[in-house]
């Protein structure tokens, strides 16, 4: 089984065979979904709730926003207390407030939910990549974080159809899909064991400044520094495209919202596909550096060409492109943080890197917005939008490489 398993995903791969790293991908579905089940029947929810359309933003809004601050404290939690019983909070929370959204119409409740459904996704992520960094070194951790992050694309890609085919059944039911946590709690609470290796007595025996100060000491350092900056470089490229995905689409080419929720499934795919094989790839490239230097050019001429293209097929060209560029820049460069830092500060920092990648999705679109009302003056929206886009893709591109170049200064490539 290890061997076919080698020859399919590369070198570490064998990590498909453990116990510990399957309820590890099991719990990070959870933290995959928690938007994407909502956004496909955003627009029905409506009538139920008995508000305005315009107001249903809110809902994503408030499940997003508890994660700036509650990231960085559930890696502080988990470096303290140990990541299992952070990650079984994390996922009831998780599962309750995301279900419990199938019976009420009371849309202050809703946004209340969604609010503790979010402070629970905080705590499902960061865990989960601080645990893979416990658990696994070298060749298996590469590996386990590409798989990772494969598992969550594919997530990203099925969860949403199934979540539309419930909603033709009745818009209660996909909100059901998140109680899903609960069974995966039941075998996380019994078959996982605690995944860090210490016994969490340094994080115990100092005081929460002290332990404070040693996590930003460590994320302000240099070469870790540059790589958790790095991480909002993907989310600043991700959050654009699905923001304005629907938008090229439609007003620039010309068709229907289905084939933008297509492109959106290839993005998912192709992402999928490249995040099994970043031990494959960083084991023939001899380490991370030259794959995420790919990595980033890749992001930044997919989005380019995205911005410019004049047909649906340049379209899907340019999209596979972006999502070889997902694949292996998100897997890497978190397995890079978990690499560099030490087990009793791992969480705290993870979560600092998390925060990075939520605060550039937080921003992206305000800054891209703000660009787009600047342009179009004289030029028209579709311009304006073409020029915004491919203006991100150049900015990325050069800001991306910039910050692997100092994260990687003075080291082997």
């Amino acid at each position: 089984m290890t061997v076919t398993l080698e020859r399919a995903f590369g070198d570490g791969a064998s990590v498909l065979d453990d116990r510990t790293f399957r309820l590890l991908v099991l719990a990070n579905v959870n933290g995959a979904v928690g938007a994407v089940v909502v956004s496909p029947v955003l627009e029905s929810l409506a009538g139920p709730y008995g508000i305005d359309a315009a107001r249903l933003g809110l809902m994503m809004s408030v499940f997003t926003a508890p994660s700036i601050v509650g990231i960085p404290l559930a890696g502080a939690l988990a470096d303290r207390y140990g990541r299992k019983p952070v990650l079984l909070a994390s996922l009831l929370l998780f599962g309750a407030g995301g279900s419990a959204l199938a019976f009420t119409t009371n849309y202050t409740v809703v946004l209340a939910l969604r609010g503790v459904q979010g402070l629970g996704y905080s705590g499902i992520i960061p865990v989960v990549i601080a645990s893979i960094g416990d658990v696994y070194a070298d060749a298996e951790e590469t590996a386990a974080h590409g798989l990772r992050f494969s598992s969550s694309a594919l997530s990203q890609a099925v969860f949403p159809v199934v979540a539309g085919g419930l909603a033709a059944l009745s818009w209660r039911y996909p909100f059901l899909l998140f109680a899903v946590a609960f069974p995966i709690a039941g075998l996380v609470a019994v078959y996982l064991d605690e995944p860090s290796s210490t016994d969490n007595a340094d994080a115990n025996g100092r005081d929460t400044g002290a332990y404070v100060r040693s996590v930003l000491s460590a994320a302000l350092r240099p070469r870790l520094g540059a790589v958790l900056l790095a991480l909002g470089v993907p989310a600043f490229v991700w959050i654009t495209f699905l923001t304005y995905n629907s938008f090229f689409v439609v007003e620039v080419l010309g068709h229907s919202p289905l084939y933008a929720s297509a492109l959106l499934t290839v993005l998912s795919l192709i992402n999928a596909t490249t995040a099994s094989q970043a031990g494959r790839i960083t084991a023939a490239a001899d380490g991370a550096f030259r794959p995420l230097v790919v990595s980033n050019l890749a992001l930044a001429a997919g989005l380019g060409l995205f911005a410019l293209a004049p047909s649906l097929p340049v379209a899907v060209l340019s999209v596979g492109v972006v999502g070889v560029g997902f694949g292996l820049s998100f897997s890497l460069l978190r397995n890079v943080v978990t690499d560099r830092v030490d087990a009793d500060l791992r969480g705290g920092v993870v979560g600092i890197g998390e925060s990075v990648i939520r605060l550039s999705n937080s921003v992206g679109p305000l800054l891209t917005g703000a660009a787009i009302a600047v342009l179009r003056p004289g030029r028209g929206f579709v311009t304006s939008l073409r020029w915004t886009v491919l203006l991100v893709a150049v900015g990325t591109g050069l800001v991306g490489v910039g910050v692997l170049y100092v994260g990687w200064r003075g080291a082997a490539a």
